[in-house]
């Protein structure tokens, strides 16, 4: 028998007393590290530290530096197997067209920096959707322009060339097209081929680089400038009756003699070289229509200008003309918001195609044939 508080207790119940007073202890014990493992937590959430905030901040912050980074080599990957061979002789397009290059055509080899994907716009958009908004972009507020940029800025990056999109000044007394002449003879100052589209034309096949299209189209050392046609109607044709060549989609090549051309084509409304070219600065086609009317006849060698179809590098296959479908290069000129769906599902198609691609690779790891067991199952192997 014990005593406790002036009270007899057996000493077995004396014991479980004790045990018992221990475990509320143990549990009292718990409880304040719960408690107090809460408080901290409500506290670092609430109130949280200098790192966090500078951390969390971080991530909040419009198109953080790691969303950024090593995105010409993620994309130059993610399209890497399905590149074509730059040396190949053949493509069949998605319309099933075949294409060949003349075996006495110039073949071209990788240019990389020195080839300019350009593109030249005097305003500066940076509502929702635009690509100058540096809040992160959603797919589905792409507007065409941003459509049309990205696709040209994605394709720079697959092919390793340089990209640079240039906010011209507006031309004093002339419409607003006419700025992509200056940025492209300035841009010709510091890349030997300089490839300029208009925000509405794009590359339709990004897998194909740009110097097998020059191989096919047959522009050469000597070729100052490649154009594609219009479509041949009444309205497409200059003066002498010869089909317009549309500059929505050019190709440039660094030469004096270039030079001389974009200079000469320039100064073509001021009347001074070209009589009569002063209405070209506003009435359309505007530079279009100098270059198809007057430029073009002072440079006549056989490789001045190329011209490229207009099956290959203008129109869409919804027009009209059947011989314009833009296999290469599409240019919706009636569909401004086009390009924004052309991306999502250029994006959508290679990414599909990669995992699909990548399921398929590691078949063995991920795909478990277990057709021939019955249940109730017990140590399936490979599992």
């Amino acid at each position: 028998m014990s005593k406790a508080f002036g009270l007899t207790i057996p000493v077995m119940d004396h014991l479980f007393l004790l045990r018992a007073n221990r475990r509320k202890g143990v549990l009292l014990a718990m409880g304040i590290l719960v408690v107090f493992g809460l408080a901290v937590h409500s506290w670092l959430f609430y109130f949280p530290s200098t790192t966090d905030l500078a951390f969390r901040h971080k991530m909040s912050t419009p198109l953080p530096v790691t969303l950024a980074e090593n995105t010409p080599e993620l994309m130059h990957h993610l399209w890497k197997p399905f590149l074509h061979d730059i040396n190949a002789t053949n493509f069949i397009s998605k319309e099933g067209y075949h294409y060949k290059i003349n075996k006495n055509n110039q073949r071209w080899a990788p240019q990389k920096k020195k080839l300019l994907i350009l593109d030249v716009d005097t305003r500066l958009d940076t509502g929702a959707g635009a690509m100058m908004n540096k809040s992160p972009l959603k797919a589905e507020e792409m507007t065409g322009r941003t459509g049309g940029m990205m696709n040209h800025y994605l394709y720079a990056m697959i092919h390793g060339y340089d990209y640079q999109f240039i906010r011209a000044p507006d031309y004093r007394n002339r419409h607003g097209t006419w700025v992509k002449v200056p940025m492209i003879k300035e841009a010709l100052k510091t890349h030997e081929t300089v490839v300029f589209l208009d925000a509405d034309a794009v590359f339709m096949y990004p897998e194909i680089p740009f110097e097998w299209l020059m191989s096919l189209w047959n522009i050469t050392d000597n070729t100052l400038i490649a154009l594609a046609n219009d479509p041949d109607s009444p309205r497409n044709r200059d003066n002498k009756g010869k089909v317009m060549q549309n500059t929505g989609f050019m190709v440039a090549r660094q030469s004096n003699r270039t030079q001389e051309m974009f200079h000469d084509w320039n100064q073509c409304p001021t009347d001074t070289k070209y009589k009569d070219c002063s209405k070209w600065a506003h009435d359309w086609a505007h530079e279009q229509a100098a270059f198809s009317n007057h430029v073009r006849y002072d440079y006549n060698r056989t490789d001045d200008v190329r011209t490229i179809p207009c099956m290959d590098g203008n129109g869409a296959p919804y027009i009209g003309d059947k011989s314009c479908g833009g296999v290469f290069i599409r240019h919706h000129w009636f569909h401004k918001d086009y390009p924004a769906n052309d991306v999502r599902q250029m994006l959508l198609d290679t990414l599909v195609k990669r995992i699909h691609a990548g399921f398929h690779h590691a078949q063995e790891q991920n795909f478990i044939d277990a057709t021939h067991y019955t249940h109730p199952l017990n140590n399936i192997k490979n599992m």
